[in-house]
């Protein structure tokens, strides 16, 4: 795979990722109850939140380097035509492990490298704390499923979640 061409796409990856609280926040009460679940799990809530954000990241360029692996291009214009629904399925069906293998070899700066940095540490846990992974993936499930059913389109995808974040301002 073309290294630079994969980072030209965990760079969108993680700019869509950073769009979907604000997006999915348009009814306070999520938000409200996301901070509040936060902080019953131990978390602060601006750690949790990027740690959401990470985790919908990684999970977007999962599905992008699975199609790579099945010959499909691993391009931009690839993870745009992806539906949002795939990328909710793809959450529930891997090991929390495996996401790890969709991380970038390098970060871009040093809080995305905490990000990711916390992101394989809680991958990794056991006993209690490994609740936490699993709530963030029903989270980053969540997200997707409530944007896509919010969609006029049948099959919304991450080129239409592109455009609402753009809409919304939240990107260029």
């Amino acid at each position: 795979m073309n290294s630079a061409r994969d980072n030209v796409v965990w760079r969108e990856c993680r700019a869509l990722s950073r769009c979907l609280l604000p997006l999915i926040d348009q009814e306070t009460w999520r938000r409200d109850r996301r901070h509040d679940d936060f902080r019953e799990r131990g978390l602060d809530v601006p750690q949790g939140e990027r740690l959401l954000g990470t985790f919908a990241a990684l999970t977007m360029h999962t599905v992008i380097l699975d199609a790579a692996a099945a010959g499909r291009p691993s391009t931009v214009e690839a993870l745009h035509a992806t539906a949002l629904r795939t990328v909710a399925h793809t959450v529930m069906n891997r090991r929390d492990y495996e996401f790890l293998a969709a991380a970038p070899a390098q970060a871009d700066d040093d809080m995305e490298e905490q990000d990711l940095a916390a992101f394989r540490l809680l991958a990794y846990q056991t006993g209690c704390a490994a609740h936490v992974f699993a709530y963030l993936g029903s989270q980053v499930r969540a997200t997707f499923d409530t944007l896509a059913s919010r969609s006029r389109t049948t099959t919304a995808t991450c080129g239409d979640l592109r455009q609402w974040a753009s809409q919304a301002k939240l990107l260029p």
